[in-house]
């Protein structure tokens, strides 16, 4: 087996673990177990605790780049801002682009680590959000210099980060079965509505959103991608 798919062997087999029973409290010994592999290898492999949080959201984000790269091409815009907040609410409440990674999986990580030290969310956040997180911001500026989008006493980065809650919340929401809450819509309409949520507390105007913000549109837009 070639290093490469050791790391993958060895990442695969740490997820269930993970999610199961958090990063605390799972040991080395048990990691090396399920891939398979000694201590060692796994330390010649991964040296850090980080360095396998970092490999296992490189590997849970494949399948999804295609989407993240045509998005991160656009011009800063009102469009591109609804663009950007139908693609993460579509991401955390329908679970779609579908990556290698279950997103029930990802989520129950994120819970995990929460309950612990928060390295691992660090990370992500660091890592995958705040290069989203800055786009949204770059669509806010030209969005309120448009006059689509009202000045607002909250930050633009806050706004961004206060929509990844509203989605991440509605993703926990869902874990178990049954739900926690019944919104008593579908989750297609459940993504709608918070989308447009996001997209109102972010400041835009009513006649921006009946411009730029048809979900049809987008979800025929993000299926064909």
């Amino acid at each position: 087996m070639t290093a490469k798919d050791r790391k993958l062997a060895i990442v695969k087999a740490a997820l269930p673990l993970f999610a199961r029973k958090g990063f605390a409290e799972t040991t080395t010994k048990e990691l090396a177990k399920a891939a398979g592999v000694s201590e060692p290898l796994l330390y010649k492999h991964f040296p850090s605790k980080e360095a396998l949080y970092v490999e296992i959201q490189n590997f849970s984000c494949k399948g999804t780049e295609t989407v993240t790269q045509k998005l991160a091409d656009l011009e800063p815009s009102t469009s591109t801002l609804v663009h950007l907040v139908y693609f993460l609410m579509r991401a955390l409440v329908l679970g779609r682009p579908v990556g290698t990674i279950e997103w029930d999986t990802r989520h129950r990580l994120m819970i995990k680590s929460f309950l612990e030290d928060g390295a691992f969310a660090r990370i992500l956040y660091q890592n995958r959000f705040d290069c989203f997180c800055s786009q949204i911001q770059a669509c806010l500026e030209a969005a309120t210099a448009a006059g689509d989008v009202v000045k607002s006493p909250v930050s633009n980065r806050n706004r961004a980060y206060l929509a990844q809650h509203v989605g991440a919340w509605i993703s926990l929401v869902h874990l178990p079965t049954p739900p926690a809450m019944d919104y008593k819509v579908s989750h297609e309409e459940l993504l709608n509505q918070a989308a447009w949520f996001a997209l109102r507390g972010m400041g835009m105007t009513d006649k921006a959103i009946a411009t730029h913000y048809n979900p049809k549109a987008l979800a025929l837009a993000f299926d064909e991608i």
